[in-house]
């Protein structure tokens, strides 16, 4: 009887790795733009959470009869005016805090926001932002725009640094007042995590008062009669070439009447998705 023998045929160590390496750059390729999709819808999806909450203990403060701000003008609203401790305070206690530091005209010294300049030596790790400085940036801003300001990004910590909150899913929310405020300023994940950009995990909420009618609301920054129309069109957009990047306020000027900072009106349209 006759044997034939057939000859087994695979691939090569060589052609094993080649494949291997291809393999490799299509998963990095694909990886570089799926994770930051994935961090963005989980960014978003936090970010209506920490609005709801937010709103809900907002809508309670109010049930109570807290006093708000006190009258900016004749016109009976709390543009450009300080929250009143008692606001600051009732609204904390009805968020879950775990930590808290502020500027000097709210809290004691001890626990002011500071060591801003120090990255080796930070008190508050999750805070991101110093009394009067911030580390945060515009949407779509990658590198500081002047290292050696105070605020190298553009955007100052003065909307957004009389007190700061942090919560106990690590969501941080900022209060700040003058320049077009009051602003509830929230960065989902704190500043640990990054990437530290308005729209992205960092997000808008202006407080709209009447006084005079006792009427006050929160509305994500991008809603109407959140932004100013003539310098920011009807619709303010959520883009990363729309907006200032290297401004000093969130909503232009000392008035707060400017051009916003890019990525802040995400805010809005992200609830609305």
């Amino acid at each position: 009887m006759e044997y034939r023998y057939f000859e087994r045929k695979g691939f090569t160590f060589s052609e094993v790795l080649i494949t291997l390496g291809i393999i490799g750059v299509v998963a990095v390729l694909t990886l570089t733009t799926v994770i930051p999709e994935i961090q963005n819808k989980q960014n978003i999806a936090k970010w209506k959470k920490e609005y709801s909450v937010i709103n809900n203990a907002f809508n309670e403060v109010l049930a109570d009869g807290v006093t708000i701000c006190e009258p900016y003008n004749a016109s009976g609203d709390c543009k450009n005016r300080n929250y009143t401790d008692e606001f600051l305070k009732s609204l904390a206690e009805k968020l879950r805090v775990v930590d808290y530091c502020g500027d000097n005209s709210y809290v004691l010294p001890d626990k002011v926001c500071d060591n801003y300049y120090d990255d080796k030596n930070v008190k508050y790790k999750w805070v991101g932002i110093g009394n009067n400085d911030s580390r945060f940036r515009a949407l779509g801003v990658k590198s500081k725009s002047n290292p050696n300001s105070a605020s190298p990004y553009g955007i100052s910590a003065i909307n957004f640094n009389k007190l700061a909150l942090l919560l106990n899913d690590g969501a941080v929310v900022y209060f700040g007042e003058i320049h077009g405020g009051p602003w509830i300023v929230v960065d989902v994940n704190n500043y640990r995590k990054g990437p530290n950009e308005f729209g992205k995990d960092v997000f808008v909420i202006k407080l709209l008062s009447d006084i005079k009618r006792n009427q006050h609301s929160l509305k994500a920054m991008g809603v109407e009669g959140t932004f100013n129309k003539e310098k920011n069109g009807n619709v303010c957009e959520c883009s990363p070439n729309v907006g200032v990047k290297t401004g000093t306020y969130l909503a232009g000027g000392n008035g707060g009447e400017g051009e916003v900072i890019s990525g802040v009106c995400c805010s809005a349209k992200y609830l609305m998705e």
